[in-house]
């Protein structure tokens, strides 16, 4: 039950074209693996998963093992991949659910062996290939042939794929290419081996890039949901609309404060609306005095501090202003459009945090999941 006008919109017509954008993009070049971690994004992971599979996705991404379930009790049944792997304690989980885990570490390939064989089963995995982002993941050389050597007596494990992450794709094409090039010499020791494994590296920024960088999936996420297209895939937008209606309108004087700290001064006349929405629910208090709103297809500014649960803009030029009038925070309204890019650069911050930041507080509605 929604008791307050503030809600998230997402738009499944938009999302499909962004998956047949991309999907265009590779032209049957490499296969896609579509990220869904974090609720996809904050647009609704079991929505966004079914209309990635249906547009020509084979493989979906989360983070978690409880993401990969939630997508199994919803009856998603393509592969998913637990990017992060499983805590000792997941393990059985993910097994009974049928998830793909990263595996970068010994004592997990002994459990998930442990695991597997008790159930009578296969540990379906994707080794994951430190190239240079040291964040997780086997280095290149002798660990990467101690776990192949490791692989050997472990039976019901089943090395399904290899992987690795660019940490610069967007801003240092020489590191990437080195990374590439460490990870083909471990794809080539993997395949020495005796393994023939689904080889991925690229997520959006080296998707948008370079094609050798593809190897034979891709694992697009930030550009799904709208943002990073640039020129390439003109096509994608953000499928997200946050809107929300004013709860209070009223006139201040010249010399009247705004908000907390008084971080407002009116220097006219000016007509204030309260909106139902704040921090509490993700709207940035870095925002506060700096972003706008739309209005009867017009753009307002935000005035004063942005507060846990209201925010204040000032609609003193639109004309007829109403307490029914949508407000849009983040979207299109009419010719107009404020992006989730355009949020980021004010807040100093990247989409990612923008699109994906917005509580349970904030219901996601799906207006055209019908017609999409």
């Amino acid at each position: 039950m929604m008791y307050r006008p503030t809600r998230m919109e997402v738009s499944c017509g938009q999302l499909r074209n962004n998956f047949r954008a991309i999907l265009r993009y590779l032209d049957g070049r490499a296969r896609m693996m579509a990220v869904v971690k974090a609720d996809a994004y904050g647009h609704g992971a079991v929505t966004t998963a079914r209309i990635a599979l249906q547009e020509g996705a084979d493989h979906l991404a989360v983070a978690l093992v409880e993401e990969g379930i939630e997508l199994r009790h919803a009856g998603i049944r393509a592969p998913i991949l637990v990017l992060g792997g499983a805590s000792p304690e997941g393990i059985p989980a993910a097994l009974d659910n049928d998830l793909t885990l990263a595996l970068y570490d010994r004592e997990l390939l002994d459990l998930l062996q442990a695991h597997a064989a008790g159930k009578d089963t296969f540990a379906k995995v994707h080794l994951k290939i430190d190239t240079g982002m040291n964040r997780v993941g086997l280095l290149p050389g002798e660990p990467l042939q101690a776990m192949l050597k490791a692989l050997e007596s472990c039976p019901n494990v089943r090395l399904d794929g290899v992987f690795t992450h660019f940490c610069a794709a967007d801003s240092d094409a020489g590191f990437t290419a080195l990374q590439n090039q460490r990870f083909l010499e471990a794809l080539d020791m993997v395949r020495a081996a005796g393994h023939d494994p689904i080889a991925h590296a690229a997520a959006s920024a080296a998707m948008l890039g370079d094609s050798a960088l593809w190897h034979d999936m891709v694992r697009p996420g930030i550009v799904q949901y709208g943002c990073q297209g640039d020129a390439l895939l003109p096509e994608v937008k953000p499928a997200q609309r946050l809107v929300t209606r004013p709860m209070r309108l009223m006139w201040i004087e010249p010399g009247d404060t705004v908000g907390y700290g008084r971080t407002f001064t009116a220097k006219r006349p000016t007509l204030v609306a309260t909106l139902p929405i704040g921090y509490g629910d993700g709207y940035p208090r870095l925002l506060s005095n700096k972003a706008c709103a739309l209005v009867h297809g017009r753009r307002v500014p935000v005035i004063g501090r942005v507060c846990m649960d209201l925010m204040m803009i000032d609609v003193s030029d639109v004309p007829g202003v109403a307490l029914r009038d949508e407000v849009v925070l983040m979207g299109e309204q009419g010719s107009e459009r404020i992006t989730p890019d355009e949020l980021a650069g004010l807040a100093g911050t990247i989409p990612y945090e923008i699109i994906l930041g917005f509580s349970a507080r904030v219901p996601r509605i799906y207006p055209d999941l019908e017609k999409a």
